[in-house]
């Protein structure tokens, strides 16, 4: 197809009322973030996989990414199910899942309450209410699906406006709840990120909504440019990112390790730059602040997250395969995904083996916990996915009985659950 047919047709499926294809890179991206947070959320250092994670202490990290990624699946998948059906079927279908994503976040509140109070800590009924309400419960703050419970509760509002092209309406709103973030450090961290990140969410949505015309436009940029500056983006990210790891893990533990090693100009090298960063750090550190989503975060978080688009489009389907389809079964599969691990880990791993682990401070026997939890996960994701499949097929099979029985002119409707990532579920695949 030439150029110009290319673009125009890419433009029009940006409105027409139809499915678009899936892109296999947004699977890998977002199954790619879901498989560091669980390394994260380990908390078991050191093991090899940080020099990836960085410990959700580098200047951006996959929470944000898997918020960005996440709204612009939404907007990709569902912009045309809005012009086809209207905003409000899509708007149940939405509503739906925030109700799963709240009762998710509300039960891994409950289960670290019960914990609490197992410890001594009082648990009252105000606790479980503050829990219901999605805010700090006694010591337990509410967990990340907290805040995306409320981002998907406000999508279809996103969608409305984005179905009259005005999404730039919701933009600006949440471009100001960022801007007051800003200048409101005494809120709590969970209240920040509603605030804040919320303007990545929508953003997010809006680059979904419009993704084949923002296609069709860098499309018409010559080849040669677009090599160049992918390029350079993918050279920008793997230099500040493997930079930010060495300066805030690698040269102190270097130092650490080189306590009892006689003085050396290397050993001072490092010291200095540890000093010079400790001091710089005084004035960045705030603009990189991850609750209140700083600027400086927010920048970089932009051109890492742009990078490893281009990279995992380019070699996601290889890694996925090497990896045993594990970036494209979290991918597809988010919100499983998500409180399969939270699960296992409090309530398999932290009550048994995470402290002995822990004590031995062993590089290789905190890897290959990593590695077995990674696998875990996946196995117990599978599971869910296969036992879904049969729910759903007896529920087919029953609806066509039924439509067998009934009387001439009856139709059948969808009997499809609702219980996994239907936004990711769009037609064909397209490379």
């Amino acid at each position: 197809m030439p150029p110009a047919a290319d673009a125009a047709a890419r433009v029009a499926a940006s409105t027409a009322g139809t499915s678009r294809p899936r892109i296999p890179a947004f699977d890998h991206l977002r199954g790619y973030f879901l498989a560091l947070i669980v390394v994260t959320h380990l908390y078991l250092m050191p093991n090899l996989v940080e020099v990836v994670t960085g410990r959700g202490a580098l200047p951006a990290s996959a929470a944000e990414g898997f918020c960005a990624i996440s709204g612009i699946i939404t907007g990709y998948v569902f912009l045309p199910r809005v012009h086809r059906m209207g905003v409000r079927p899509v708007a149940v279908k939405l509503l739906r899942r925030a109700g799963l994503v709240y009762l998710g976040a509300v039960a891994l509140v409950l289960i670290r309450l019960m914990f609490a109070a197992r410890n001594g800590e009082p648990v009252g009924i105000g606790t479980f209410v503050d829990a219901l309400l999605l805010c700090q419960a006694g010591s337990v703050a509410p967990d990340f699906l907290a805040m995306y419970a409320v981002l998907v509760f406000l999508s279809p509002l996103v969608l409305w406006a984005a179905r009259y092209r005005r999404e730039w309406i919701p933009i600006t709103i949440t471009a100001g709840t960022w801007i007051a973030a800003q200048f409101l450090p005494e809120l709590d961290d969970a209240w920040l990120m509603r605030l804040s990140w919320s303007f990545v969410f929508v953003v997010g949505i809006a680059i979904g909504c419009r993704w084949p015309e923002l296609s069709a436009l860098t499309h018409r940029v010559p080849r040669r440019t677009r090599r160049v500056v992918g390029i350079a983006l993918v050279v920008v990210f793997l230099v500040t990112a493997l930079a930010a790891e060495f300066l805030i893990f690698w040269n102190h533990h270097l130092l650490v390790a080189a306590t009892d090693a006689p003085p050396s100009a290397v050993i001072e090298a490092l010291r200095t730059i540890e000093g010079r960063f400790l001091a710089e750090w005084a004035w960045f550190g705030p603009l990189q602040e991850k609750a209140s989503l700083g600027p400086a975060r927010l920048v970089i978080g932009t051109l890492w997250f742009a990078a490893l688009f281009l990279i995992f489009r380019a070699v996601g389907p290889t890694l996925d395969r090497a990896l045993g389809g594990l970036l494209s079964t979290f991918g597809r599969n988010s919100l499983a995904t998500y409180v399969t691990h939270r699960l296992v880990i409090e309530l398999v791993i932290a009550p048994t083996v995470w402290v002995w682990i822990a004590q031995r401070d062993n590089l290789l026997l905190s890897t290959a916990a990593v590695v077995a939890t990674e696998v875990v996960v996946l196995v117990c994701v599978r599971a869910w996915i296969a036992v879904r499949g049969a729910v759903r097929r007896r529920r087919a099979s029953t609806g066509r009985e039924s439509i067998s029985t009934a009387s001439p002119g009856t139709t059948a409707t969808d009997t499809t659950a609702a219980g996994g990532d239907e936004e990711l579920r769009p037609t064909p695949v397209v490379a």
